[in-house]
């Protein structure tokens, strides 16, 4: 079976190495705990009244799953986001991978549930698909939660996919499990092959999945409309930018 390196979260030279190398790479110890407890705690209030299969982009169905909770706006939940997505230790290495002028597509919660099924494999830079210029468009981490494991839905990750034809499948020998404690994050680039797990046991795995562009790129997320422009106001115009958001400019009323 394949393997993804494994480094601690100051070694940035080491992270972005293993990134250009293998596609991926887990950093460990990437949040403190007590942010960890913190993200966790207002998350999980948040779900208390989702339904299993909750997506609010879609209905549920196969590839955003059936017992897996999924959604946006996570800005309006807990302020520990704001600090995780604007952090000097994330967009350090969204910049080094994308130039210095990034900002935020999109920031979701993934709990994958008892009983979920593996996902189907992708790549996350084919939501843009007609931004094929060669380089990445996208550089994302998925923050464990909770701890991440082969039983309970850890990522499916094929390292150096990154480097292969669109068409390639991966054999089971290609792959491996981003297998990691909470805290620690899976961070990768857009054209690297993974899915999510297959839950087999009976506690959630919670993970924090954050996705940056270059600023050229549109964003998936409206961060406006899932967090509130209210929210978006109160911060400092230069982490608002990050969101694309401007409280100055043209206004239409129709």
């Amino acid at each position: 079976m394949a393997e993804l390196q494994r480094v601690a979260a100051s070694d940035r030279a080491g992270q972005l190495a293993a990134i250009e190398r293998d596609g991926g790479v887990i950093a460990l110890d990437f949040l403190p705990p007590p942010t960890v407890a913190t993200l966790r705690g207002d998350f999980e209030r948040a779900m208390a009244g989702m339904a299993w299969g909750h997506n609010d982009e879609a209905q549920p169905e196969s590839f955003s799953g059936f017992t897996t909770k999924r959604f946006h706006g996570l800005l309006k939940y807990s302020d520990a986001v704001t600090d995780v997505l604007t952090g000097a230790r994330l967009l350090a290495l969204a910049r080094a991978r994308l130039g210095d002028r990034v900002i935020v597509s999109t920031a979701e919660l993934m709990a994958i549930g008892e009983g979920e099924v593996k996902q189907q494999f992708h790549r996350d830079g084919d939501s843009w698909r007609r931004a094929r210029l060669g380089d990445d468009i996208l550089f994302s981490a998925n923050i464990a939660l909770t701890n991440f494991n082969q039983d309970n839905g850890a990522t499916v990750v094929v390292p150096g996919s990154h480097r292969w034809e669109a068409a390639r499948e991966p054999e089971p020998s290609e792959t491996t499990f981003a297998e990691m404690p909470a805290g620690s994050a899976l961070l990768y680039g857009g054209r690297i092959v993974h899915s999510g797990g297959a839950n087999k046991t009976t506690e959630p795995r919670i993970g924090l999945y954050v996705g940056y562009i270059p600023c050229w790129l549109r964003p998936i997320e409206n961060f406006a409309v899932s967090s509130g422009a209210q929210r978006l106001a109160a911060l400092d115009p230069a982490i608002a930018d990050l969101f694309c958001y401007r409280s100055s400019g043209f206004h239409v009323v129709l």
